[in-house]
């Protein structure tokens, strides 16, 4: 399932990314075909590699041998990360049939990756890329929103303040 900044892009704010960020299901049965399916796409894939990510639980990077582009990869191991690939959609994007996260749920990635923003001046919020992430795609997508499943998600997660916080900021 496709998160990161590509699912921010999918999602309406057009934006510069180096990598493709990945959750994985844990299912080391179809790894042998991923593998393959990189190779034949040309991405420098080394199993050792990936091996010792997926021991370890740490992000794996794997390199296209055509550009600068990465994909960077976690295998599912978390509540919320197995929450979001359970609910994953299917969306075209650039020709293809892909797993992304849901809107609501890359919004609250922003928040939680974000943490903490209570005591941070609005001019300094400015700054950081994923208020802007967050800002663009919840304007741009505003009528789509489950609103309700968004403040629950924020409230178990304790970001209630800071979502509420982030809607009242103007882009």
């Amino acid at each position: 399932m496709i998160i990161g900044g590509i699912a921010v892009i999918h999602y309406g704010h057009v934006r510069s990314t180096q990598d493709i960020d990945i959750i994985l299901e844990d299912n080391a049965t179809k790894f042998p075909s991923l593998f393959e399916s990189l190779r034949n796409h040309d991405f420098n894939l080394s199993t050792k590699q990936f091996q010792l990510g997926y021991r370890e639980k740490t992000n794996i990077s794997i390199f296209d041998n055509r550009s600068t582009m990465r994909l960077d990869v976690n295998i599912a191991d978390k509540p919320e990360e197995l929450e979001v690939l359970e609910n994953a959609v299917q969306e075209d994007i650039l020709g293809n049939n892909l797993a992304i996260a849901p809107l609501e749920y890359v919004l609250i990635g922003k928040i939680l990756y974000m943490g903490k923003i209570d005591d941070i001046p609005d001019s300094e919020l400015y700054q950081y890329q994923d208020v802007f992430d967050f800002l663009t795609i919840y304007h741009a997508n505003k009528e789509k929103i489950n609103e309700e499943f968004l403040n629950q998600k924020a409230d178990e997660y304790g970001f209630k303040t800071a979502l509420k916080r982030l809607r009242n900021l103007s882009i």
